[in-house]
This record gives C-alpha cells, sequence and structure tokens, in this order.
C-alpha cells in the first residue's frame, strides 16, 4: 500500500464526480405493491479510465454494468458538480452509447437521446431508453476542465490528479469496480524520498485496505481496483502526484480563486479579530473618558433623613437615573395631591376619579402647570377610564419639560434624552455599516473567502450593540448635578430601608408626606408595605377608597397649597382605624392604594391596541442533492 503525504490534502480537490446514476423506481406502482417491492438493481462493474492531457485537461471514460430486476426501467438522470463546489472549471464533451448504439443530444425525451441541464454548480443529465431488465452497459464520456491541482518546483509539492470516482451517494453495491489513470508520454508520478514508491494513493471508504494499486509503463499507467465490494455511504477516490512543470498547466480558476480567498481569509480575519476585540473596546474607552459623572469631593453620608433640597419629586427621579419615565409622571400626581391641588376617590365601579381642587397654579413648574392641562383640559373632575388612549400622547411633551427642568437647574449640560438618541442614531449607522459591509464583501470577494465578510460584519454588529447598550449610560451630569444626586441618593437610601432608622410605631405622619419620593425612586409599593404595617399611619388625605364614606367630610378635603400643619385641622384615621370598617380590612386599603398608582401608571401610558389582518401560510419544499466534491450530485433511473 502506498503512503499518504500530507501535502495532498492542501489543495483537495472536491473531486468530480464521475457519471454514477443512482438507480430509482420507474413505473408508478401503487405503495405495497409486490412489484415496487421486487423493483431493484445493483452494478456488476463500474470501470472509470482517466486519460489526462498535455493541457492539464482529463478525458473520463465511465463503463458502468447494471443488473436490473423487477419492472423495467427507462430512464436515468445524473449531475456532475462544477465550479468551487466541484473543484473543476467545466465539463464538456459529453457524450453516451450503449453497445453499438449511440445516444443523441435532445429534449424531445424520445428513447435513444440524452439532455444536459448546465446551472452555476453543476451539469445535469437526463437521458432517455428502451424498457430494461436484466444486464446493461452504459458508457459515459467526458472532458473535465481544470481538474488537475497545480502545485509548485517546492521539494514534496507537484501537480496532482485528486479524483472521486464514486462517490459515496450511490444506491446500490457495486460488485467490482477498477480506476485507471493515465499519464502523458515522459511523465511519471513522483517518489517518496525516503523508500523511493510513487505518490499514488487509492482509498475506498476512508481506508486503502480495499484497494489495490499497480503502476506500469515507468510508472505512467497506474490502476487502482477494488478488492471488496463497495455498498451504499463508501466512496472510490484515486490520486496521484508528478512533478511540477513537467506539463504546461495553468492554474484552474477554481484552484486561483481558493489561494486567493486564503490570502483574503487571513487578511480578512486578522482585521476581523481586531474589530472583535477593538470595537467594543474603543466603546468602552469612550464611556470611560465622556460618559461619567465628574468627581465632585462631597462626601455622601450613608442616609438623609430629610430632603436635602426642595426639588420636586419627579425633578429627583430624573436627576437621579437620568429618565423621565412613568414612575416621575405618577410622583407628580402624588405630589400635586399631598400639595392639596388634586384628590383622588373611587367610585362603586372602581375606577378612580380625579378632582382638581385648587385651580391657583401660582408658585408649580411648568412642567406640573403642563400636567393639570393635560389632566383636566378645561374641566375640574376627570376619571381615570377617560384618560385611557388619550395621555399617552402628552408623556413626550411632559419628559422634555422635566429634561429642561435639569438644564434650567444647571445639573447637565446637554438633555440626558438627545444624548441617548445621538448613540443609538451611531449605533443604528454602524450597524448599517455592517450590512453594507457584508453584502459589498460577498459580491467582492471569490465564493471561497465570503466568510470574510460575514466575519467582518459580525464585528461591526458586535460594535453596534455595544454602542447602543453603553449609549444609554453615556449622559453626564455637571458637577453640581453629581453632588444634587449623591444627596438625594443618600435620602433615598433612607426611604428604603427606613424602618433602620425610625421607630415604624411614631413615624406614621413620614407616610404621606415622603409617598411622592418614594414614588419617584420607585419604592412606593414597599413604602405602603411598611407602613400598611405601622399603627397610626394616617391615610392620604387626597384618597378616598370606594366604601369610605364615614371620613370623607372631615378627611376628603385636600390642603390648600401652603398650608401648615398647624391650627385646629381634624385628626386624621390611619390606616388601620379607617380601613376597620372596610371588609377587606388593612391589607385590603393599602393594596387599595398600590392598585391606584399602578393602574394610574397603565392607563396613561396606554396607547390604541393596532390593528393587523392577513394570515400566515406554511409549507415546505424538499429536493435531493449529492456529492461533497467533484463529480457528485443526485442520479436516478426509473
Amino acid at each position: 500500500m502506498q503512503k499518504f503525504q500530507v501535502n495532498f490534502q492542501k489543495f483537495k480537490v472536491s473531486t468530480a464526480v464521475s457519471l454514477l446514476f443512482l438507480l430509482l423506481l420507474g413505473a408508478l406502482l401503487l405503495p405495497g405493491s409486490a412489484a415496487a417491492q421486487t423493483k431493484s438493481f445493483y452494478w456488476e462493474r463500474f470501470d472509470v479510465d482517466i486519460t489526462l492531457l498535455e493541457n492539464g485537461d482529463m478525458q473520463i471514460v465511465e463503463t458502468q454494468v447494471l443488473n436490473f430486476s423487477g419492472e423495467p426501467f427507462t430512464f436515468g438522470y445524473g449531475t456532475i458538480l462544477t465550479g468551487s463546489a466541484g473543484n473543476n472549471d467545466n465539463i464538456t464533451d459529453i457524450s453516451l452509447r450503449e453497445g453499438d448504439l449511440i445516444y443523441r443530444e435532445s429534449s424531445s425525451n424520445d428513447f435513444g437521446t440524452f439532455e444536459v441541464s448546465r446551472s452555476s454548480s453543476e451539469v445535469r443529465i437526463d437521458w432517455y431508453f428502451q424498457p430494461a431488465l436484466g444486464q446493461h452497459t452504459y458508457t459515459f464520456s467526458y472532458t473535465v476542465e481544470g481538474g488537475v491541482i497545480v502545485g509548485t518546483l517546492d521539494e514534496g509539492s507537484g501537480d496532482q490528479i485528486f479524483w472521486k470516482a464514486i462517490p459515496s451517494d450511490h444506491p446500490g453495491r457495486i460488485q467490482n469496480s477498477t480506476v485507471t489513470i493515465r499519464l502523458p508520454e515522459g511523465v511519471e508520478p513522483q517518489r517518496y524520498i525516503d523508500d523511493g514508491t510513487y505518490l499514488i494513493e487509492g482509498l475506498a471508504a476512508g481506508s486503502s485496505n480495499l484497494v489495490e494499486t499497480s503502476a506500469s509503463e515507468n510508472g505512467r499507467i497506474i490502476t487502482y481496483t477494488l478488492l471488496e465490494p463497495l455498498v451504499p455511504g463508501q466512496a472510490f477516490e484515486v490520486r496521484v502526484q508528478f512533478p511540477h512543470g513537467i506539463l504546461d498547466i495553468p492554474t484552474p480558476s477554481w484552484q486561483a480563486r481558493q489561494q486567493n480567498a486564503d490570502v483574503y481569509g487571513l487578511i480578512g480575519l486578522v482585521l476581523s479579530g481586531l474589530l472583535f476585540v477593538g470595537g467594543p473596546l474603543s466603546v468602552l474607552a469612550l464611556w470611560y473618558a465622556r460618559g461619567r459623572d465628574p468627581e465632585t469631593g462631597f462626601v455622601v453620608p450613608d442616609y438623609l433623613p430629610e430632603p436635602p433640597s426642595g426639588l420636586r419629586p419627579a425633578v429627583v427621579g430624573t436627576l437621579v437615573d437620568e429618565k423621565a419615565d412613568m414612575r416621575d409622571i405618577i410622583s407628580t400626581l402624588v405630589d400635586l395631591a399631598q400639595r392639596g391641588y388634586i384628590s383622588i376617590s373611587e367610585n362603586k365601579a372602581r375606577n378612580h376619579v380625579f378632582t382638581l381642587v385648587n385651580e391657583d397654579k401660582t408658585g408649580l413648574q411648568p412642567y406640573e402647570t403642563q400636567f393639570i392641562r393635560d389632566v383636566f383640559g378645561s374641566t375640574t373632575e376627570r376619571s381615570l377610564s377617560d384618560l385611557r388612549y388619550k395621555f399617552a400622547s402628552k408623556l413626550p411633551k411632559l419628559r422634555t419639560m422635566l429634561y429642561d427642568e435639569l438644564l434650567h437647574e444647571g445639573f447637565v449640560d446637554r438633555s440626558p434624552d438627545k444624548v441617548r438618541t445621538r448613540y443609538v442614531v451611531a449605533a443604528a449607522g454602524v450597524f448599517a455599516l455592517a450590512v453594507v459591509t457584508f453584502i459589498g464583501l460577498v459580491a467582492v470577494l471569490p465564493e471561497e473567502a465570503a466568510y470574510v465578510g460575514c466575519c467582518g460584519s459580525m464585528a461591526l454588529g458586535l460594535t453596534a450593540l455595544i454602542l447602543g447598550i453603553v449609549g444609554r449610560h453615556m449622559p453626564t451630569k455637571t458637577a453640581k448635578g453629581a453632588e444634587e444626586k449623591a444627596k438625594w441618593d443618600a435620602f433615598k437610601n433612607y426611604l428604603k430601608n427606613i424602618e433602620q432608622y425610625e421607630n415604624m410605631d411614631q413615624a406614621g405622619d413620614l407616610f404621606e408626606k415622603y409617598l411622592p419620593y418614594a414614588t419617584a425612586f420607585g419604592l412606593d409599593r414597599s413604602w405602603i408595605r411598611k407602613f400598611a404595617s405601622a399603627p397610626h399611619t394616617p391615610i392620604p388625605r387626597w384618597y378616598t377608597p370606594y366604601g369610605y364614606g364615614h371620613y370623607h367630610g372631615g378627611y376628603g378635603r385636600p390642603r390648600p397649597s401652603g398650608s401648615s400643619s398647624g391650627g385646629a385641622a381634624p385628626s386624621l384615621p390611619s390606616l388601620d382605624t379607617a380601613a376597620s370598617g372596610m371588609a377587606g380590612g388593612l391589607e385590603s386599603m393599602s393594596n387599595g392604594l398600590t392598585r391606584m398608582l399602578n393602574s394610574t401608571a397603565s392607563t396613561m401610558r396606554s396607547t390604541p391596541p393596532s390593528s393587523s389582518s392577513g394570515g400566515s401560510s406554511g409549507g415546505f419544499s424538499g429536493g435531493f442533492s449529492g456529492g461533497s466534491s467533484g463529480g457528485g450530485g443526485s442520479r436516478g433511473f426509473g
């Protein structure tokens, strides 16, 4: 057995499949019929003769001796992979005969004709014959252009034929097979340096033990003989290497593309690797340089038991997370109610009603005035259900006004929303560049190097993704804004862990006082839950749940703006005492307040459902393909 040289694998040809035609059932028979079960075939012989010409073309003659049984067969078909798929440039001069009958090329589908159709990656042959049973011999001839792998003058290199004479997708047993390669006069295979044997190799099913190789006429004629039957799934490959330069064989187009692809691929992979690492690192460096708040030198305590300044809750919430979100809008509602501008009640239908009890807007911030206008319009009473699908369109303006408050206070130099938008646009631009890069590289690069376009585009896509994520954190504050945020963070920590700093049995007056800030910080649910279990916690005077009419007269009236807690104000019922006359008890009362805040937020951001129509249709398509190397394809008889 001959040795296998590693350098043969460098340009391993996806070899042109010999015209091995799969035998299929021809007549359309009822499923389960006896004839359909017995219709079969096998190859008594499958011989391939390959003659190498001086110009590097290969003339191939296949002799297939088939034995049919069962119902007659009347046609056959086969495909040969070409181009990069088959590692050859073209298949030409196709002819077919059966004994003395020479088939003619025609599209008529008559007996004794064959038809050739071509695509970018294969050549298909369909041929038609008289109903056949028993032994029949078909001889195919064709020329393969560009099927020789051209090497170099380097030691150990050379030109080589590497051919898959019988691919693995043949559907029947092949009893015997002989493959012969004929080299031109004066050309003999190279030899192994260590023992001087010819560089020839025959492989069947991945093992050379099933093939016997021999050479005659100084190695010019090499014969590969199959020693055992070849069953479906087993391939028969042959190869021979001879010195480069003896024949004037031009480098095949497919091999040149492959070599160029190797160069392009190496360069592209290096650049893609740099972009995979450098792109995200550049984005992170951008955030480190421009996306962090300045150092203030202010020593922040663990907590602050009182608001550090007179900022309204919605502005505080926007400052802390640099986002004017829905909880900031709801905190404005609670804050205005707590300050005596709005009262909230629940009717029998469990719908909440907002009442404007103080129309004097003197001293309100612009966004607060706009909020009242958006909720009530020209009325003084509005049910929450009336705001469904109507308030969401007001949110963008309210958010912009909150960002303007940060600018007005000198907490930021640029609107955080505009900063995020700019980076989203930049990320979209990088992603668009990734798409354009992919399309452009795939169109320009050889097919074998198309993966470079994929790698480069993925690197750009990753950069775009990280830029979009990091862009959300790019808004920054001024030194004044950073210091103010640090103070409010300390106050937020106090609200979050108030049970650690206060005796909850005596802290009931803090519930309503700081509820707007707890809402802006996103702590409203836990804030209500903590005080619901604390005795003597007054229910907010501006909130009247359904069934709470007993206290409405003395409690439901909101405080006017700027009023103090002194004087002869009526004592306020606590959450537990107020709820004692209600069916649900204290927990029901606190849960109702939470539900009110949640339903208000849900309603205010609700938008009309978009109508859509149409359906989807399903289905599948199928087909056959064969051969992973030159000459592979689909075959059949019928």
